[in-house]
């Protein structure tokens, strides 16, 4: 119920967030297993609807110590991990760079959790009669990933440089769900750290046109392909040249065809989604990354 209010007061919360805060970090004290996902549900649904207000040190100290406490006490492979990851990402989100003091462990063991999966899987693939591993631990630890790039901006570049993600082998993943949560965040690496994005173009946009589908089954997935490959765009100038007409050749039948969803049409319109079209920086930064293409590429727009 606090949830649902929550989503509905939005900023009308702000001055309330000091009792709010120390009610809900004293449940921590008494919910069990069951209660403890609708309070970390509670957490994250507060920092999406208060956002930046939420980056007070008065606010990271009264609510960082029992998420970090319960970060350290479940195991990598333990499935409780998923709803405090996905809470993390939304503060992470909110917190900007009030998360720096947490950002490195937290950065590091998304990355370990992401590998960690995919050699579980390689191994499966060697030999199927290995348990098949839960790739539910890389989407949550992707959007994590994401969430913190969002927060800290181009402070994440010194994360990066030391530990990348490995994205590559992500983007075609059989898995849609991996797919969109790793597209999300090659887009928000994209604008944080494009240096560390630009080496792997050649390898990473082969798997991002394709994924730019206009009979596209998971909507998500093209919706973030097509979302990173503006990002990507608006980096690259002219250099995007040579990705043009293939993606240009995608775009198009999705702007004209009748029968592409909304949110598609959208996001094929200004070469951008992240799930949800809820900031207009993003809006203005994806058109113009669709204007680079086409100042790069006017005959294919016209084709």
């Amino acid at each position: 119920a606090f949830a649902t209010l929550e989503e509905e007061a939005c900023e009308l919360l702000i001055p309330y967030l000091d009792p709010i805060l120390r009610n809900l970090v004293f449940a921590f004290t008494k919910y069990q297993h069951k209660n403890l996902l609708i309070l970390y549900d509670a957490i994250g649904t507060l920092a999406d609807s208060v956002s930046g207000a939420l980056n007070k040190k008065e606010y990271i100290d009264i609510l960082m110590p029992p998420l970090i406490e319960k970060w350290h006490l479940l195991k990598d492979d333990d499935r409780d991990l998923f709803p405090l990851l996905e809470c993390l990402s939304s503060v992470t989100t909110a917190l900007g760079l009030g998360f720096q003091p947490f950002a490195q462990p937290v950065f590091e063991r998304c990355v370990k959790l992401i590998h960690n999966t995919l050699v579980q899987y390689q191994l499966h693939q060697q030999n199927p009669t290995l348990d098949m591993p839960d790739k539910d631990f890389m989407i949550v630890a992707l959007d994590l990933l994401s969430g913190l790039t969002q927060g800290l901006g181009n402070q994440i570049e010194a994360l990066v440089s030391n530990s990348t993600p490995s994205l590559l082998s992500l983007l075609s993943d059989p898995v849609a769900e991996v797919r969109q949560s790793a597209y999300a965040l090659l887009g928000d690496l994209s604008i944080a750290c494009f240096t560390h994005i630009k080496p792997y173009l050649n390898q990473f946009m082969v798997d991002l046109i394709s994924q730019v589908d206009p009979n596209a089954e998971h909507v998500s997935v093209c919706n973030n392909a097509a979302w990173a490959a503006g990002e990507i765009a608006l980096q690259c100038g002219s250099e995007m040249q040579p990705w043009i007409p293939p993606l240009l050749e995608r775009l198009i039948p999705l702007l004209t065809s009748e029968t592409t969803p909304r949110t598609l049409l959208e996001n094929a319109g200004i070469t951008i989604a992240l799930r949800s079209i809820r900031d207009n920086d993003e809006k203005d930064t994806a058109f113009r990354g669709l204007c680079e293409m086409i100042q790069v590429n006017p005959n294919g727009i016209a084709k």
